[in-house]
């Protein structure tokens, strides 16, 4: 399933891009995620928990930035991970734009998903529902980082073993809060909304002529 998000930083698009091609920086905005290894090359090693209604999967694997493009300011990742609770999977092509916005930056981001497991039962509009308040507080911590002059994180000098990313952590050392869970009554009211539409659209589909 292809899920496309998008959000505002104001910033300049150069310095927002630069910051987002730093993985610690994306891993320390990130709701549930955490790097556990630079594997070099572009290439690292981690995890990410999400939860959709009671049901969470926490998936372990290796992301590796495979397209890079200063001048367009666009990079492509590669993730495929595996659910370390159970026997799901979860493979995604992300697509990252950063274009001018007035006087900020506008990030796009489209990400071609593939599930299986746990999270396979969701259909396509609870897990973009999911997508989205993901990013939404992925953008949030942007902006905190960027439009307040909060550091970037470091990026280590060679790969390491098995030792957390400088930055798992905010800089203050508290954990990072984990995304919410969806609430039931938020997902029974995406499910209905889906229903009805689907009910709208055939009341509207001319009937055959007999």
């Amino acid at each position: 399933m292809l899920i496309e998000n998008s959000f505002e930083v104001a910033a300049d698009p150069d310095e927002v891009y630069r910051f987002l091609q730093d993985a610690h920086n994306v891993a320390a905005c990130f709701p549930g995620a955490e790097l556990t290894e630079d594997l070099g090359d572009d290439a690292y090693q981690g995890k990410v928990k999400i939860k959709v209604g009671p049901v969470t999967a926490a998936y372990q694997g290796v992301a590796k930035v495979v397209e890079r493009d200063a001048v367009a300011r666009t990079a492509v990742l590669l993730a495929d991970g595996k659910d370390s609770r159970g026997s799901g999977t979860a493979k995604a092509r992300a697509t990252m734009r950063v274009t001018p916005s007035g006087e900020g930056a506008n990030v796009v981001l489209a990400t071609d998903l593939t599930i299986s497991g746990k999270l396979a039962q969701f259909g396509r509009g609870i897990m973009a529902d999911v997508s989205g308040r993901m990013v939404g507080e992925l953008a949030s911590r942007v902006r905190q980082r960027i439009e307040q002059g909060e550091p970037a994180a470091p990026a280590p000098a060679a790969a390491s073993v098995a030792q957390p990313a400088p930055t798992a952590v905010p800089p203050s050392g508290e954990p990072r809060d984990e995304a919410p869970p969806m609430k039931a009554a938020e997902l029974i009211r995406i499910v209905l909304a889906g229903m009805l539409e689907r009910w709208a659209a055939r009341l509207r589909a001319p009937r055959p002529v007999r």
